[in-house]
Order: C-alpha cells, then sequence, then structure tokens
C-alpha cells in the first residue's frame, strides 16, 4: 500500500517540478483562459510526463461545487446567431423551436441563454468576441444556418471559449457539435414506407444538405434500399437554380413512394401533380405540423436538439474544459416518425 501511494503523483508534485503556485497548475491543467496559452501547455506536458491523473472523485466534486456556484449566480450562455438576422432567428419556425429548446435546456440547469448576431451592421468577429467575453460569458451556443454554406469560421480566440456548433455544418477549427441523426432518418423512412407495402422508392435529396449532413442520407438510401440494384437509378440530386427537372424525372423512374430532403421540394413545378397521377406515397426527412395530412415524415424534434446541445456545453462548463478539442465529437440525436394521416390520392 505504501509503495502505491507513493507511486501517485499529485498536483503538487506538479507544482513542486515546475515550480509555479498551486493555483497556477490546477488552471493549466483545467484549460482555463487565465493561464497564457504557451505556460498551459509547459504545464499540461509536465503534468503528462510525470504521469499525473486527477482524481475522478475530487473532479467531479469541483465541478458540481463550481456549476452550483454559476447556478447560483445565472451564468450566462451566449447563443450566437452565425450569419442569420434578427428578423430571420425571430420569424422562422424551426430556428425559433431550437432556440426555445436550447433556453428551456439552459433554465433547467440554471442557466441563461443571451442571443448574439454576427450578422449585425457593423458587427466584425473581434468585435463579437470582445462583446461576449467582456460580458464573462466562456459558453457559446452556435446557431445552425439556413443559406447554403457547407463551412463556417469565426476569427476569435477560441482558448477562451467552450463552444457546441448544432447542426452538421464544418467549423474551422473543429468544435463538438449537436446534430440529427441523418442516416437514421432514411433508414427510418425506408422502413416505415416497408410496412406501407412500398417496394420501389425513390428519393430526391438537396446536395448541399446532403454534403452538411456527411452525405448520411444517401449513403442510407443505398445501403437501406428493397431494391439494392435500382438504388442508384431511384435517387435524384436535383442541380440549384433547375427545378423543372424533377417532375419529368419522377414521372420516369416508376417509384411507388419518394422521399425528400425537405418539403419545399415538391413546390417544384409538376411534382405534386405527379404524385397525385401515380399515388406516391410523399415522406419527407423535415416533417413539421404544417404540412398536408396526406405526408409522413421524420420530425426532427428541434426543441430537444436545442435542449441536448445545451447539456453537451454544461458538461463542458462543468469541467473547465476550453478552447477547441484535440478530439472533436459529434453527437447525433434521432428523430421520431410520423404517419401520414391520411393516405395518398
Amino acid at each position: 500500500m505504501t509503495n502505491r501511494s507513493k507511486s501517485i503523483v499529485t498536483l503538487k508534485d506538479v507544482a513542486s517540478a515546475i515550480k509555479m503556485s498551486l493555483a497556477t497548475v490546477s488552471y493549466a491543467l483545467r484549460h482555463d483562459p487565465k493561464i497564457a496559452k504557451a505556460t498551459r501547455a509547459r504545464i499540461q506536458a509536465v503534468a503528462q510526463q510525470m504521469g499525473y491523473r486527477p482524481n475522478p472523485r475530487v473532479a467531479g466534486l469541483m465541478a458540481h461545487i463550481r456549476g452550483a456556484r454559476g447556478r447560483a449566480q445565472s451564468e450566462r450562455i451566449a447563443f450566437v446567431w452565425v450569419n442569420t438576422s434578427r428578423r430571420t432567428a425571430t420569424e422562422n419556425a424551426y430556428l425559433r423551436l431550437l432556440f426555445n429548446g436550447a433556453q428551456a435546456g439552459a433554465e433547467r440547469f440554471g442557466f441563461a441563454l443571451e442571443e448574439f448576431w454576427t450578422a449585425d451592421p457593423g458587427m466584425t468577429d473581434h468585435r463579437l468576441q470582445k462583446i461576449i467575453f467582456s460580458r464573462g460569458i466562456t459558453g457559446i451556443l452556435l446557431s445552425p444556418v439556413l443559406n447554403r454554406e457547407t463551412s463556417l469560421a469565426l476569427d476569435w480566440d477560441w482558448d477562451r471559449f467552450a463552444a457546441v456548433a448544432i447542426g452538421n455544418v464544418t467549423w474551422t477549427p473543429e468544435l463538438h457539435h449537436a446534430g440529427h441523426y441523418h442516416f437514421l432518418a432514411m433508414h427510418t423512412t425506408l422502413r416505415e414506407l416497408a410496412k406501407l407495402g412500398c417496394t420501389r422508392p425513390a428519393a430526391i435529396v438537396d446536395p448541399v444538405f446532403n454534403s452538411r449532413a456527411k452525405q448520411a442520407w444517401t449513403a442510407a438510401f443505398l445501403a437501406h434500399h428493397p431494391e439494392p440494384a435500382h438504388a442508384r437509378h431511384l435517387l435524384y440530386l436535383p442541380s440549384p437554380g433547375r427545378p423543372k427537372e424533377l417532375a419529368p424525372w419522377l414521372q420516369r423512374c416508376g417509384a411507388d413512394a419518394v422521399i425528400v430532403s425537405a418539403a419545399a421540394l415538391l413546390s417544384a413545378p409538376g411534382v405534386r401533380a405527379v404524385c397525385s397521377q401515380q399515388r406516391l406515397q410523399i415522406a419527407t426527412l423535415h416533417w413539421t405540423a404544417n404540412l398536408p395530412a396526406s405526408v409522413a415524415g421524420i420530425d426532427q424534434c428541434t426543441e430537444r436538439l436545442g435542449a441536448q446541445a445545451v447539456e453537451l456545453l454544461i458538461a463542458q462548463l462543468q469541467q473547465n474544459e476550453r478552447g477547441p478539442p484535440a478530439h472533436p465529437g459529434m453527437m447525433l440525436f434521432p428523430g421520431r416518425w410520423v404517419a401520414a394521416s391520411r393516405p395518398a390520392r
């Protein structure tokens, strides 16, 4: 027992070896931006060489204490609307559901959300970072974007913040993500259509949003289609600005159902008419309550996604993790299938 206790390297041992205070070493090993980046790196390297390992029970207790202190002071989290106007953030139903879910999730843990906009007139990356940090905010939620960008960046000193990006857009530097489980959504849709007797479903998938989702929709369609040999011929990725091509393709492909990545694709000229003429079952991978009763699909459970993104961020805050993660994680959350309440005509 004595030999084992001597082999355990403590925080005090690290501080003594590097000739720095216990507090400095503690902050550095928790990635706290109060300590200069170079100093943090040096302390972390020495601790690793010495074989230092934090005591998980003590770490958990300290996280609880820090979390309780933060809640008592109503610690704030920045919800940053990325390339989104104030009007869009207010009026878009999907974005409001997402924000409401995040807000409810934050309040459940005793935190408050404060909104910021990168697209405000005169706003720059440097100015926005300064505003947020000067308010004592170190937790950042980054909104999804509605435009067709597939990669994003903010010129910030990310070592000051813990951050979670909502959605699948690639960030530089790459951060932790909370997003919808697109692969499972397509797989579930194919499975549910099969229960309805559909053996030859087609899919019309927006190529930009499919790319954001790391090709998950198309991968699931090709992997789980009931007729694997014909799956590629039943998959259509429309070119931007050429909506008139959708209806003729759908008419020719001989499908008995059609899956669309978003209901807006059904508004392309002639698509609804083809669906009606051929009595196609319609399913969308982004179902909302305002769609016709004949449309089935995946409810992405947007409010729950917002709340889960907050939980992922709070876990970082309570562990005092800051800066771009060495191994960015992507937490994917499933939606739920919503059956059509009346058959296609």
